[in-house]
Order: C-alpha cells, then structure tokens, then sequence
C-alpha cells in the first residue's frame, strides 16, 4: 500500500495525517494485509464454519411498544422545542 492511499484515505475519513505518519501507516498496513494473504494459503477444506464456539443463545424479551405517560415533560427537558417536537439544527438546505 502506498502512502498517498493511506493519505487520500485519511482525508475521505477526515483525519489529519502528515507524511510521516501516511509512510508510517502504509507500511503497516502492506504488512498486515501479507499476513491476510498468507493466511488465505490455509487449506481450511475440511473444517466446518463455527459463528461461537458455545451454543449460547440471547435471552429474547417480547418487543412491545411502552408509552411515555408524560412525553410532553420529557420534551419540556431538552434546551430546545416546540409545543411536543424537538427543535434540532437544519441537516438539509
């Protein structure tokens, strides 16, 4: 992986990186990414697919709507509103 990658990929993240740090990185990533190759010359034919190695199962509760017995209040907390809404910056313009 070149530098200028690592770089134009920070930038695409919005993280400021310096040249060094672009060389740095590139050259980490280069080797991370050789041992993933590496590991792909693994003959994993035989094993099956294991997503846990327990049988663990997550307790499920039922998924039922709980009303609020006061929504205006809870409205009435926040630095901003209008009657029952929210007032939240514009996104779009």
């Amino acid at each position: 992986m070149e530098s200028t990658e690592v770089l134009r990929i920070s930038r695409l993240a919005r993280i400021d990186l310096d040249q060094d740090e672009g060389a740095r990185f590139a050259d980490q990533l280069t080797k991370i990414l050789a041992y993933f190759e590496k590991l792909q010359e693994v003959d994993t034919g035989g094993v099956s697919p294991a997503s846990h190695p327990t049988d663990l199962v997550a307790p499920v509760r039922a998924d039922r709507p709980d009303g609020w017995e006061a929504p205006r209040d809870l409205v009435a907390r926040s630095d901003g509103h209008t009657d029952e809404f929210y007032r939240v910056p514009r996104v779009l313009e």
